[in-house]
């Protein structure tokens, strides 16, 4: 509502009635810029401390510095530390006797040795391919004068090709280090001094991705049989365009797979969240709560206790504040509970319910003042603010929410799912967009298989190597029988 100099003049010779309406407009615009102002500088201000933001979006903001102050430089308080180590059996032993003695200059030799000292060095030899020769000889048969040929291994399908070996350097560089295709290449020629084609690379990735697949297979069955999950997804690009890569795993197995849709659609595709019965631990996206599926609900409270930062930095909500204190103390008790190897107290879980309540109840009165959004059209209900959508989670999500409290089963958090999908954002960043749909593919698939060899503490190349040899079997596999 502008207004010219004259205008004002002019209003100020009106009837007090004119006068009033004319404030009162004005009041109602400045409400309205207040709230815009204040609805901008809470966008500007959000980041993945006070928001369900990821980390990736903060740019160049400092993170907090966790380190106590004081004391050496390096490794925090509590860290135990290593260092370097002699070993019994070194691979070269290097020999130095003096020839002549350094007080009379007489000569001297091995024999006039009585002991040594060691000081040893850990090096990397140079990189060199090896080359393998297979012969099929041909023979005659001294009774039937037959000419027969041996049959050469079922992997040597060429007159030269590359191994599982240089198959399973190129997975381990391109999904696991992010390295892109053509730096693959000129990566494999600098240490090798051999030159390796983009479609050589792309070929070995999709043979690998075959192979792949019975792995996938047996971590998808472990998924259905575990009885709490973690999911997630994020959005990804491919052929230019936005999708998502989906994630499913706990502590011990990851599954990944790409998705053009974030929701039902998806799920239903993937296949594993129709079948699965236990506890899920998502972040609230809403194609989880769908009726048609089984499984039970656990939501991320480390989601929760960001967002409650967001409304108590930019609304100054008191409920916000309290709820996140009770989310920390919860988990504190429920720390210490397990470490005891128990549960928490019936009473204790009944105090932290109750608590729960009062909070919600006493939060209602401020979220419904909170700032909303202008209506712009005439359809369609009247925005909430921030803070009441919040605060209506809550309350709409009680059980799923403090689950944690009663099922010693279920984490605080979804940070399992969370770091799964954390290198598709580094690979992004790296190595930009996925051109194809096979490459998006094949990276979900070999992403899930690497970060499963990581869960279970095995070495990441060298089980790779060995797997497109034909070789692997997975330990937990072995254990379990």
């Amino acid at each position: 509502m502008k207004m010219s100099l004259e205008e004002i003049k002019q209003i100020s010779h009106s009837s007090p009635d004119q006068i009033e309406k004319v404030i009162t407009k004005l009041l109602e615009r400045i409400t309205e810029l207040e709230n815009r102002v204040a609805e901008l500088e809470r966008q500007l201000g959000l980041n993945s401390k006070n928001s369900s933001k990821p980390p990736s979006s903060d740019g160049f903001r400092k993170p907090a510095n966790s380190r106590i102050a004081g004391g050496k430089k390096g490794a925090p308080l509590g860290h135990e530390g290593h260092t370097l180590s002699m070993v019994d059996d070194p691979d070269a032993i290097l020999d130095f006797c003096l020839t002549t003695c350094p007080a009379c200059h007489a000569p001297m030799d091995q024999e006039n040795c009585i002991g040594y000292d060691r000081r040893q060095q850990i090096d990397l030899p140079e990189p060199r391919i090896q080359t393998t020769e297979f012969r099929a000889h041909t023979s005659c048969c001294p009774q039937c004068s037959g000419v027969h040929q041996a049959a050469f291994p079922s992997h040597v399908s060429a007159s030269v090709q590359y191994g599982a070996g240089v198959t399973g350097w190129i997975v381990y560089v391109s999904a696991y280090h992010m390295i892109p295709l053509k730096r693959v290449s000129e990566m494999f020629a600098d240490l090798t001094g051999h030159s390796l084609s983009e479609a050589t690379v792309i070929a070995h990735l999709k043979k690998s991705h075959k192979q792949l697949g019975p792995y996938e297979e047996q971590i998808r069955q472990n998924l259905l049989n575990a009885d709490v999950l973690h999911a997630d997804e994020t959005g990804i690009h491919v052929d230019g365009k936005q999708r998502w890569l989906h994630t499913l795993s706990n502590v011990d197995w990851t599954f990944q797979a790409v998705h053009e849709n974030r929701g039902t659609l998806a799920f239903d595709a993937i296949g594993l969240l129709p079948a699965y019965s236990g506890i899920l631990v998502h972040d609230c996206n809403g194609p989880y709560f769908k009726e048609k599926y089984t499984f039970q609900h656990a939501l991320c409270n480390a989601h929760l206790l960001r967002e409650c930062q967001g409304i108590a930095d930019y609304d100054h909500h008191q409920w916000a504040v309290q709820m996140k204190r009770l989310l920390q103390v919860a988990w504190r008790l429920t720390l210490a509970a397990r470490k005891v190897l128990c549960c928490l107290a019936p009473s204790t879980v009944k105090w932290l319910e109750n608590w729960y309540d009062d909070i919600l109840q006493q939060g209602e009165l401020e979220w419904n003042q909170g700032r909303t959004k202008a209506k712009t059209g005439p359809q369609g209900r009247q925005s909430k603010s921030k803070s009441a959508n919040l605060g209506e989670r809550f309350r709409r999500h009680k059980e799923p929410i403090l689950r944690f409290i009663q099922d010693v089963r279920v984490p605080f958090d979804n940070n399992v799912a969370e770091r799964d999908l954390r290198m598709a954002k580094v690979k992004a960043k790296v190595s930009g967009l996925f051109r194809t749909w096979d490459g998006a593919h094949q990276f979900a698939r070999a992403r899930g298989f690497i970060s499963t060899l990581r869960k279970q503490n095995l070495p990441v190349l060298s089980t790779l190597i060995v797997t497109f040899r034909g070789e692997f079997r997975f330990p937990r596999l072995e254990e379990g029988k």
